[in-house]
């Protein structure tokens, strides 16, 4: 019998939520429908949700003004702290020391490099998304409408619209039940997925300018430093779906997405069209993710790590 959500978090009077830095649509989706769900089912309890940021291609979703973007924690260390999407302890962010003072943790993921780093960890890699994961071990007659956009989207954004490899018949069941409680679907996936603000499109369209083949046209990359991030005015949010516009080159088995965080610290994102095992790749450098599609942070010179990705890759193809 499955253990449903709640029975993770009975007695607890305190609980914190929180997903993986740099958060995506399944990362956001996950943690906004945990914190609803929880809020909804325990109203005497005090429940806290974190985000690093939140992307404006998210903030259509109920309650997503109520994530603490600032980390403002108690001083009491919470009775439970549940991991959302994080493969590894350290892809908590600032989380990560409020995560170890709990009295207990969990931990609810999809990435198949995860490492077990909780109490009670509730990982499934052959689930779409975290959020898929999530909506198994919830009540069903406590899925209300906003909880259903937020789960909706979490497994949409993981799917690209449901078109990537790790979409399955059980997801669309999934996806049926949660439309089923009246979301809007095509405004959803138009304002979350497809709909970009002036500043997205011109971060994107300098990221495609810079773009270079490689590995005789099986592999598309390209970087944006912080120089030409803040030229454009971008945040760093608003780098998020780049990579998975380079997947779509004609001919392109891999695609790799490199942002300079800081001078001598690059993000690598990493996406596949099938052959090659990006997760491979990202956890030889820390990182997490799945077959198709996975990151890391790297410090020391970008050319010698490129190098390095760019062999991995060529050894797979």
């Amino acid at each position: 019998m499955t253990k449903l959500l709640l029975d993770y978090v009975k007695d607890a009077k305190t609980i914190g939520i929180s997903g993986h830095i740099h958060p995506d649509g399944d990362c956001i989706g996950s943690v906004l429908s945990c914190y609803m769900y929880l809020k909804n089912a325990l109203p005497l309890a005090t429940i806290h949700a974190y985000a690093e940021s939140v992307s404006n291609s998210f903030t259509m979703l109920s309650r997503v003004e109520e994530l603490d973007t600032s980390y403002s924690f108690p001083e009491e260390p919470y009775d439970v702290f549940i991991s959302l999407d994080c493969g590894s302890i350290d892809r908590l962010g600032r989380c990560q020391d409020e995560f170890l003072r709990a009295k207990r943790t969990v931990s609810f993921d999809h990435h198949i490099t995860n490492t077990n780093f909780a109490d009670e960890n509730i990982v499934n890699a052959a689930a779409s998304s975290t959020s898929e994961v999530l909506f198994d071990h919830m009540e069903r007659e406590l899925i209300d409408l906003p909880i259903a956009e937020a789960l909706y989207l979490g497994i949409m954004h993981d799917t690209g619209v449901f078109k990537y490899s790790c979409t399955s018949e059980k997801t669309m069941c999934t996806v049926g039940y949660l439309m089923s409680k009246g979301i809007d679907t095509a405004s959803l996936v138009d304002k979350s997925f497809y709909m970009k603000s002036f500043i997205q499109l011109k971060t994107l369209g300098c990221a495609l300018s810079k773009a270079e083949l490689g590995l005789g046209g099986k592999m598309i990359y390209t970087i944006l430093t912080q120089e030409d991030i803040a030229k454009i005015g971008a945040r760093m949010t608003d780098t998020e779906g780049i990579v998975s516009e380079l997947r779509t080159t004609e001919g392109v088995e891999a695609a790799v997405f490199i942002r300079e965080e800081a001078p001598g610290i690059y993000k690598f994102s990493l996406r596949s069209n099938g052959l090659v095992d990006v997760s491979t790749i990202s956890s030889s450098f820390g990182g997490g993710g799945h077959k198709m599609a996975a990151g890391f942070t790297a410090e020391g010179s970008l050319d010698e790590i490129f190098t390095q990705v760019s062999a991995m890759i060529m050894l797979q193809i």
